[in-house]
């Protein structure tokens, strides 16, 4: 792995926890039980794939200025507020991604308690995160994992819907190219000229910058599309077949539509003001 390896997790912030977990059970995805960030004074429930990548639903439990920057977020709106990347060593990072224009601050290790078949278990990590302003869109953070045999349980992989693992995350930014040209940096990967919009490939999951007007043509209709720029619109889930997917998603009563391509979507209103793609 270089100094980043991919997309790690992406973080859709919620205001309640409890519903969260409802709306993505109907989904029909596996969720694990409710994690506790007692240094954070945040709580979570996780979507983990087999692939090693996974997403989670984050709510605050007491405000403060440990988690303002979330806190703050969902006083305006659900949905993706944050993306972690893979790295073996989050302190390698940040000493060396410290300084203009990524600011990475100083690594912080925390832990959450976690309900194993075989009794109570604890994930640790080590997390450094970057300027928000240098990566417009969602709050970006390296999470170096101590415990992954502890956070993706192998009885938790498996999903009703079909999702094997994150494919990608779509970013609606006014200037893609600009956008673009940044997180070449931060990935150390080339970017993608495609029709509709650019594209970052990592090792585990595709970054896609679009632009609001070419964004909001695809989902005309969602509300996410009235947003103004820049903001993280879209999650997409490598699946066995499409087909499958949605009929899984419709037999438990899911608004679904297919693009030109073959794409399920379900819309932000169904997943806590996150677009889902599937395929």
């Amino acid at each position: 792995m270089g100094l980043i390896g991919g997309i790690d997790h992406v973080v859709i912030a919620v205001r309640g926890l409890d519903d969260a977990y409802t709306r993505y059970a109907h989904l029909g995805f596996t969720l694990t039980p409710r994690g506790v960030h007692t240094q954070l004074d945040t709580a979570n429930h996780t979507i983990m794939f087999p692939d090693m990548t996974y997403f989670e639903v984050l709510a605050v439990t007491r405000p403060g200025v440990k988690n303002a920057y979330y806190a703050d977020f969902v006083r305006q709106r659900e949905g993706v507020a944050g993306i972690a990347l893979k790295a073996d060593d989050a302190r390698v990072v940040q000493a060396a991604l410290k300084d203009a224009p990524f600011h990475a601050s100083d690594a912080i290790d925390f832990a959450r308690p976690v309900d194993m078949p075989q009794g109570r278990a604890e994930a640790r990590f080590t997390v450094t995160q970057f300027d928000p302003v240098a990566t417009p869109g969602a709050r970006f953070f390296v999470c170096q994992h101590y415990t992954p045999d502890v956070v993706w349980r192998r009885d938790m992989l498996t999903h009703a819907n079909g999702a094997l693992g994150l494919k990608g995350v779509t970013i609606v930014v006014r200037d893609p190219l600009d956008a673009a040209r940044r997180y070449e940096t931060l990935f150390g990967a080339k970017l993608q000229r495609q029709p509709d919009r650019i594209d970052i490939p990592t090792a585990s999951g595709t970054l896609s910058l679009v632009a609001p007007a070419t964004f909001a043509e695809r989902h005309a209709g969602d509300p996410i599309v009235r947003l103004a720029p820049p903001y993280c619109a879209a999650l997409s889930f490598k699946v066995v077949d499409r087909v499958t997917t949605d009929m899984a998603l419709r037999a438990r009563g899911v608004a679904t539509r297919t693009l030109r391509d073959g794409t399920v979507v379900v819309g932000s209103t169904e997943a806590c003001g996150t677009i889902l793609t599937f395929g």
